[in-house]
């Protein structure tokens, strides 16, 4: 009996022997030109290739953005440039008086509103003077007198914009512009002058003197001016616009007056009138900033 459990316990262990499969690696004893190699994909380098949700973020948002079609904006504007002044003289008295365009610098702050990048109007504050010159021949140095208002000026301005660029959606092209400004003169205090001279026609003849008088005086009343022109903006930014002015006034009113007196010997007397209405020519640059706009959906066509 003791035999045949030993025979059976034998069988049991070879036949357990043979069911467990053996596997041995024998990559690891093949030389080293004979190995096989065996790579695989690292997980973290298809992660790092799947695009970053910040630029696929991005991408949305500028999918959504060319949906939308700027409707109306609302900004501020800085102009800068010169602006010339055309005085009116009715009498040089023989070449002694003239009067010179003045070409001076001047400055603007306003704000603005668009309405489907078609129209735009602006309203806002200039410190624009007008200005009054008289020029009195002199020699080789003639002598020059200059006058101005106050400066103050309250443009109101609309724009229409022309053509069809490609880059019209935003604003950037040409714009048609006409206007008007409230001019309020101001009490501005006048230098008047009296000047004198001699004069000999010939040798051993009688000298005669020569007087010339002036008075200045600024209007109280407010006057105005009228303009015309054309503007051309480019968009920088989403916020700022670049662009550059050139216009022509019409002055509404005399804003500055000069009296001339000439006088020969106290005896023969000539007068002259001088007056300064701000009509002249403006150019310069626009500097803007958008801090407001909506926008509606476009509507795609549907063939």
């Amino acid at each position: 009996m003791k035999h045949l459990s030993l025979l059976f316990f034998l069988v049991g262990l070879s036949v357990s022997a043979l069911a467990q499969e053996v596997v041995i690696d024998t990559n690891y004893y093949t030389p080293p030109s004979q190995r096989r190699r065996v790579l695989t994909a690292d997980p973290e380098d298809n992660y790092n290739r799947q695009p970053k949700r910040s630029t696929r973020l991005y991408k949305t948002d500028n999918e959504l953005f060319r949906q939308l079609k700027e409707v109306q904006t609302w900004y501020a504007s800085a102009e800068g440039g010169f602006r010339s002044d055309v005085s009116m003289l009715d009498n040089s008295f023989s070449g002694l008086v003239r009067n010179a365009t003045q070409t001076k610098a001047n400055w603007s702050v306003l704000l603005g509103y668009t309405f489907r990048n078609a129209w735009a109007a602006e309203l806002g504050y200039a410190q624009a003077p007008v200005h009054l010159n008289i020029t009195i021949a002199n020699g080789a140095n003639p002598l020059v007198y200059t006058y101005q208002n106050s400066g103050n000026g309250i443009p109101l301005r609309l724009k229409r914009r022309i053509g069809s660029g490609k880059r019209s959606d935003n604003g950037t092209g040409f714009w048609l512009t006409a206007g008007a400004w409230l001019v309020p003169n101001g009490n501005v205090q006048m230098d008047d002058f009296r000047l004198i001279g001699y004069i000999s026609r010939n040798r051993g003849s009688r000298t005669d003197t020569l007087r010339l008088t002036n008075a200045t005086v600024t209007s109280s009343r407010i006057t105005g001016l009228a303009e015309a022109g054309i503007d051309y903006s480019a968009r920088l930014s989403p916020f700022f616009e670049l662009g550059a002015y050139v216009r022509k006034y019409w002055g509404l009113g005399t804003a500055l007056r000069s009296d001339l007196l000439y006088t020969v010997n106290n005896t023969s007397e000539q007068r002259a009138v001088v007056t300064a209405d701000g009509s002249g020519w403006g150019f310069g640059i626009i500097l803007r900033y958008v801090y407001g706009r909506r926008h509606e959906l476009k509507h795609n066509r549907v063939d």
